[in-house]
């Protein structure tokens, strides 16, 4: 499967290209509120790893939580995109994808940025999902002592946080195992995951 994998539900925006479900390449950023002038160039940039735009089986997205503007963003370009070339896509549970990448069987959290002292928060036991997303702060999670994985920006003194940075790779990762269950086409209906 050939892929093109968005990552922008933070300050980091990645773009990677998956061949055969390789990795081929990964641009990033941390910059923050740049998206909307560096994703379509990374998304271009990343494109031309394919001879011709035909190659690209789906385009694999972040869908959130997180936040709204950036989401909104890179929803859109993939939309437009994948409407132009008659292309699938593929929309990815931004907290799913972050717990793909870890190796725990017992009950955790995932949990990335919201506003102010909130963070977005899904309890997880091992790949499968407790519950829905939804916001919280760190005090509820510290008295349940569970292990906690995710991505911060903020100075979190109250836990220790199992660091997971947010990345293109991993959406495009778990975009190719779970593409079966998340496959949409391009006219179909694909909504972010938006809390508040």
């Amino acid at each position: 499967m050939n892929i093109v994998a968005i990552e922008s539900s933070t300050n980091i925006c990645s773009v990677s290209s998956f061949k055969d479900t390789h990795l081929i390449n990964v641009i990033e950023t941390e910059e923050s509120k740049i998206h909307t002038k560096v994703l379509p160039v990374m998304i271009q940039t990343i494109m031309s790893d394919f001879k011709n735009y035909t190659e690209i089986d789906a385009f694999a997205v972040s869908i959130g939580p997180g936040s709204f503007t950036s989401l909104r963003i890179s929803l859109s370009l993939v939309k437009g995109l994948a409407f132009g070339l008659k292309n699938n896509i593929i929309p990815v549970p931004t907290l799913e994808s972050l717990n793909f990448s870890i190796d725990n069987k017992k009950d955790h959290y995932i949990i990335l940025d919201s506003f102010k002292d909130k963070f977005f928060i899904q309890k997880f036991k091992g790949q499968k999902p407790l519950d829905l997303p939804f916001i919280g702060s760190i005090e509820k999670l510290k008295e349940n002592k569970t292990d906690i994985y995710g991505y911060s920006t903020k100075k979190i003194k109250e836990i220790h946080l199992n660091r997971i940075v947010p990345n293109s790779i991993l959406i495009g990762e778990y975009a190719i195992k779970n593409k079966i269950k998340l496959l949409k086409q391009y006219n179909s209906e694909i909504n972010p995951i938006y809390l508040s």
